[in-house]
């Protein structure tokens, strides 16, 4: 079978539900991470709403369709294009989006619109999908995220802005549709790592310095300021005063909660290139001042009745269905918990401070400073002796040494108190053995793996290439997954959602399939409506805690 039928072909095992995402319904008294999505298209009164918009998905990725030459090269690849965007397959491909949902809550599920969202967004949510799907194979996917990133790329207004703003270094205002072209890149970046070839690979990380200069000069690293029009006072740092029940806006909630989410995002990836593949981090992690994701239930929540409720906004009672979080109306600033981490201050972290999710983009902070302290202490700076200049500008190579030296002390301790408060919070937020469904949820494999980085870092496993380093690592995640699940069983603990990696995933071959490392959710049947009075916001322009310190574990496998 020739490329272009395998890429419009039907399969009935592929056919989605009724609704465009029929998902399975959440335990009770958890929110399931992904079922918001399955009301995309409930209510319209189109046949097929989906036709026109997949003509503007082609257009998007081919704006001069009609000087094409038959027979070219660029005309074989935008009949291909169609033949993949034929019939039903936006809408299954959509579908199938959710798999990676569960996993990387990154959209805004229950007031996502595939009809007016962004066509950059919608192409990138259609690649990801087409990954789970069973119309297309993993090549024609790689080959279909060639297409669309270069489209989105080439249409970003964003990055026209940024390149256009580049030597005046000034901020710029961010407009949802701007999210939206960041949301996509980010999106577009995941899977070009996660299943893309070892040249798409390289290409997205030879790349991401743009998208991070573009989320720094566009102020996503701190929330909108105080006094402006769409700023949201539950984002912004300090403790709860109980005003803001009054001035809530979940319309407001939601964008400011879209900027955390995204800047988290960039983080993590930022944090996995560095892990992954030997990439110097391009942030500093005590630079973001911004907080750390909401809880499931109210990211997840279909009304703006039911957000309130899980953020703690109509009392300590309505929250009960907001077992798995924090149930803080305002969470903690990256920078406020990494500070309580590394010791500062008196006393200990609280339990229930913080959320699954935000644990897992705190172990990734860590694993950041763990690469610049090992660096700087394999440097030839901090090993030669050389000696100080004679006019004292430089720091002496000794006192670097001894500088390093205290953080990687310190980092141990910050890891030896993630982990006692992950032991903690589990047993709160996941009692009874409760699954935690989607791979940002089940960080505490990268905590056995940070301990591994700091007792037995060697300076060639710190510069090894690229690929060499991904294959290293997942070999460690490998045998570090094998003994969290027996750990796990042991405890009576869900194993949670990285040991469902494949085995060879990125060790038999490094074009990756990202199906087989994000593996898909299981099914059931669910029921919900989205809140019809939900109105985006129009843009006019585009409890401080304690800490401890503590020894840190002394095993290669402290105990779970």
């Amino acid at each position: 079978m020739d490329k272009t039928a395998r890429c419009g072909g039907m399969t009935s095992d592929d056919t989605p539900n009724d609704t465009l995402l029929g998902l399975f319904s959440p335990t009770p008294g958890f929110v399931d991470p992904s079922s918001a999505v399955d009301n995309w298209f409930l209510d319209r009164p189109m046949t097929n709403p989906l036709q026109q918009k997949t003509e503007s998905l082609v257009a998007f990725c081919f704006p001069n369709a009609a000087s094409l030459t038959p027979g070219s090269k660029e005309a074989d690849a935008y009949n291909m294009l169609r033949g993949c965007l034929a019939g039903d397959n936006v809408r299954a491909f959509l579908h199938e989006y959710r798999h990676y949902h569960a996993h990387w809550p990154l959209v805004h599920a229950p007031t996502f619109d595939p009809l007016t969202a962004t066509l950059g967004l919608v192409l990138a949510m259609c690649c990801i999908g087409a990954v789970y799907s069973d119309r297309v194979d993993a090549k024609d996917v790689r080959w279909l995220m060639d297409i669309v990133r270069a489209a989105v790329v080439r249409s970003s207004q964003i990055c026209k802005l940024s390149q256009a703003e580049q030597h005046t270094g000034d901020l710029f205002q961010l407009t949802p549709a701007h999210i939206e072209e960041l949301q996509s890149l980010m999106l577009l970046h995941a899977i070009f790592l996660w299943h893309g070839s070892q040249k798409q690979r390289q290409q997205v990380r030879e790349e991401f310095g743009t998208i991070a200069s573009i989320a720094r000069r566009a102020g996503l690293l701190r929330p909108l300021p105080r006094g402006h029009p769409n700023s949201s006072a539950l984002h912004q740092p300090g403790p709860v005063t109980g005003d803001e029940v009054n001035t809530w806006n979940w319309a407001t909630w939601i964008e400011n909660e879209k900027r955390t989410r995204l800047m988290c995002d960039i983080l993590l990836l930022d944090a996995c290139s560095t892990i992954f593949f030997n990439t110097q981090p391009q942030f500093d992690v005590h630079d973001f001042k911004i907080p750390l994701p909401a809880d499931d239930a109210a990211w997840e929540a279909r009304t703006a009745e039911d957000c309130a409720s899980a953020l703690g906004l109509r009392g300590q009672a309505a929250q009960i269905n907001n077992v798995s979080g924090s149930r803080r109306a305002k969470q903690l600033g990256i920078e406020e918990a990494l500070q309580v981490l590394y010791g500062a201050g008196h006393g200990r972290f609280p339990e229930r401070a913080t959320n699954v999710f935000g644990k897992f983009i705190l172990i990734h902070a860590l694993h950041n400073q763990i690469y610049n302290t090992q660096r700087q202490l394999l440097s030839r700076g901090s090993v030669s002796g050389t000696s100080t200049p004679p006019d004292g500008s430089a720091t002496p190579p000794k006192a670097i040494n001894e500088q390093a030296q205290q953080l990687l002390r310190s980092t141990f301790n910050a890891l030896d108190s993630w982990k006692k408060i992950w032991d903690t919070d589990l047993a709160i937020q996941f009692p009874n053995n409760q699954p935690r469904t989607g791979f940002c949820r089940d960080g505490v494999h990268y905590y056995f793996l940070a301990q591994i980085f700091l007792r037995n870092s060697r300076p060639q496993e710190w510069a090894a290439p690229a690929d060499l380093r991904c294959r290293q690592v997942f070999h460690l995640l490998k045998q570090i997954r094998n003994y969290v699940a027996s750990d796990s069983a042991q405890k009576g603990i869900d194993v949670g959602s990285i040991n469902t990696v494949a085995d060879d995933y990125a060790l038999a071959d490094l074009t990756l399939n990202m199906r087989r490392l994000f593996t898909p959710i299981q099914d059931e049947p669910a029921s919900a409506t989205p809140d019809p009075q939900y109105v985006p916001p129009r843009y006019p322009n585009p409890a401080p805690l304690a800490s401890r310190s503590t020894n840190s574990a002394r095993n290669k496998y402290p105990d779970q």
